[in-house]
């Protein structure tokens, strides 16, 4: 009789030890243990567990199959699964699953979260399929609009896959040629996702709504090395609603002759947003065919709304380098086949260099949709750093460096950039600040205005302000720009160089308020215009009611803008000032600034010396003040505006 209890406890304190997943649930067998996840899925598949049931991972599992969670219905019944380490728990859930993921979910309500505490935002548990045959990590799959998969949340994971040539975490059909999956209100988030040929790719059936309220955010896609991505950060093809947010994305391996994309919005991706993101370190380092874009959105016009309706917004895209021979090499590109209705705002692009020796291209932004009514707005972006090797026969996109370029469509507003070229090409070529290549053909294609195009490389030959393929025709507008170049010639059209201002004047038409001078920015990497300077600068834009704030979200001047990315107020300086005729007192000043004017103020403005705007107030008398006790002390710009003209000048706060 001992012997007997004695066998019994230990089989107990076996099955004790090696359980791995504790398994509890509100309606069913309440509670179980299982040594691995697929265990514990099937059970819950046979109608074990049901009602909302949760999967505590006490220990690493070692998966010899698929652990498949089924749809509930059927045998299966549940309103919800969560799995999620057991609090203090770090684990591994791995398995060598070759041609298949290591788990593939067809059910809604399911929530795999990775801290190992209640709302925490740690990393604690690893999935990865060791495999190096197809392998993939997570996989939901959703075949029919009746089987759609809602409410799904994947976060706090390590995600690793067992090799770089197939993709991570997947949302797609299950069909042999994919058409797409049914998927809704999906959130991916703090996530790090490793070696993977596409580490999030998700490939929704074209229909009104399908893919809605997508969210991917805060997830980690630069692991480099053995973990690096390969191909694709983050790709979405045929969502109707996704935003791709504050995601780190880059190092991807280098070595393999093809196009690298950190995000790609793809065909009848529509009403979605690519938003504050860190792209940095893509690139190619062979001689082939190589290439990368930070940012792509090839939307088309195929997707359940005909216009794409993509913000891309505030993105960081940074440091991309290429030796090869790819026909894309950009920061940002826009294309794909009649794509339109895109945004691109304040977003910051720097460091795209191509060093092959042959000259090939390389650009910050370049606009290549195949629409002729593209409605492309673009603004408050800020490009520079961009650079090839130098190509002097031809200004193609595949030639030199270009700040924005555009290549193909028309229906292009690009307004109020700051655009430096500032790093050296190798040998003389054609790069420019801006390009406009023979692709464009029709008439009225670029409404150019409010920008700042520098140049101040300083290789041989020629380097441009503005060059352009294309007959003058296709220009809109093109007025109120601020032109400059180191080299020779300002510009470039009617295959001529336009050495000055006044013959960029003539050739391309327009650009009577635009002017040729050298801005000078705050700093190499801070192209705020220094205050203190760039009176040229101050109030000479043109309002624009697509634009009502800068790349700082700091209003832009309703009737008197300025150039560039950023507004700001120049500093007259004391002398200047005084001859004005608005009178400003005390200064320094502790509590009220006073003016006085021989006629109507219209407004008082003030700002810090970084250009920030602290005060806008309406006067419309010839006397008026500032309350600037709550002000901490320093220098402040005050820009006055009048019925005769705007006034500038410091006042000191003490």
């Amino acid at each position: 009789m001992r012997k007997t209890l004695l066998l019994f406890f230990m089989c107990m304190m076996s099955a004790s030890f090696y359980a791995q997943v504790d398994v509890t649930a509100t309606s069913g067998t309440a509670a179980a243990t299982y040594t691995t996840l697929k265990g514990a899925f099937d059970a819950i598949n046979a109608g074990t567990h049901q009602g909302a049931i949760s999967l505590s991972i006490t220990a690493n599992t070692t998966e010899t199959a698929t652990a498949v969670l089924n749809a509930s219905g059927g045998t299966s019944s549940f309103t919800s699964v969560l799995i999620k380490p057991a609090t203090g728990v770090t684990a591994t859930i791995s398995g060598s699953i070759a041609s298949a993921p290591l788990v593939r979910i067809f059910a809604s309500n399911v929530t795999f979260d990775g801290s190992n505490t209640v709302s925490g935002t740690t990393r604690d548990l690893t999935v990865t399929n060791t495999a190096t045959t197809a392998p993939q990590v997570i996989a939901f799959n959703a075949n029919t609009l009746a089987t759609v998969i809602t409410n799904v949340v994947v976060k706090n994971l390590n995600i690793v896959n067992g090799i770089n040539t197939s993709s991570a975490l997947v949302f797609v059909d299950m069909n042999t040629t994919a058409v797409g999956g049914y998927f809704n209100n999906v959130t991916i988030q703090n996530n790090a996702i490793k070696k993977a040929y596409i580490g999030l790719y998700m490939f929704a059936a074209t229909a009104a709504g399908n893919g809605g309220n997508t969210l991917v955010t805060g997830n980690d896609l630069s692991a480099s090395g053995t973990d690096a991505i390969r191909l694709v950060g983050i790709y979405l093809q045929g969502v109707d609603g996704g935003t791709v947010s504050n995601n780190t994305i880059g190092n991807f391996e280098t070595t393999n002759a093809e196009i690298k994309r950190g995000v790609w919005f793809a065909t009848a991706t529509v009403n979605s947003s690519i938003v504050s993101n860190t792209i940095t370190n893509l690139g190619y380092s062979g001689t082939g065919a190589g290439g990368a874009s930070g940012i792509t959105v090839t939307s088309g016009n195929t997707g359940a709304s005909a216009i794409a309706n993509i913000m891309v917004d505030n993105n960081t895209i940074s440091t991309f380098t290429s030796s090869g021979t790819g026909s894309l090499f950009a920061g940002i590109y826009l294309g794909g086949t009649l794509t339109n209705g895109v945004t691109f705002k304040r977003n910051r692009i720097n460091g795209i260099r191509n060093t092959n020796t042959g000259g090939y291209g390389a650009a910050g932004i370049q606009l290549a949709s195949t629409s002729t009514t593209t409605n492309a707005l673009v603004y408050n972006n800020i490009v520079y750093g961009v650079s090839g090797y130098g190509y002097a026969a031809g200004g193609g996109v595949n030639d030199n460096g270009n700040g924005i370029i555009v290549s193909a469509g028309a229906g292009y507003k690009i307004y109020y950039n700051t655009v430096v070229m500032n790093v050296n090409q190798n040998v003389a070529g054609r790069p420019s600040a801006f390009n406009v290549t023979s692709g464009v053909t029709t008439a009225g294609a670029i409404d150019l205005r409010n920008n700042i195009f520098v140049n101040t490389q300083t290789q041989t030959g020629d380097r441009y302000a503005i060059y352009s393929g294309a007959a003058n025709t296709v220009f809109s507008n093109i007025n109120y720009n601020d032109y400059y170049t180191a080299g020779a010639n300002l510009g470039y059209i009617g295959a001529a160089n336009q050495a000055a201002l006044a013959n960029v004047q003539t050739a391309f038409g327009g650009n009577a308020n635009s002017i040729n001078v050298l801005p000078v920015f705050v700093s190499a990497s801070d192209f705020h215009l220094d205050p203190t300077t760039n009176l040229s600068f101050d109030n000479t834009a043109t309002p624009l009611a697509e634009v009502t704030v800068d790349a700082d979200n700091i209003a832009r001047n309703a009737t008197t803008p300025d150039l560039g990315a950023y507004e700001f107020a120049s500093n007259l300086g004391t002398e200047e000032f005084a001859k004005a005729k608005v009178k400003m007192y005390p200064n320094p000043v502790m509590d009220i600034l006073s003016f006085d004017h021989v006629t109507t103020i219209e407004s008082i403005t003030v700002y810090t010396l970084q250009g920030q705007k602290i005060v806008q107030q309406r006067v419309n008398a010839m006397n008026g003040s500032v309350d600037m006790r709550n002000m901490q002390s320093g220098i402040y710009l005050v820009k006055i505006a009048t019925e005769n003209g705007t006034e500038t000048a410091t006042v000191i706060k003490k």
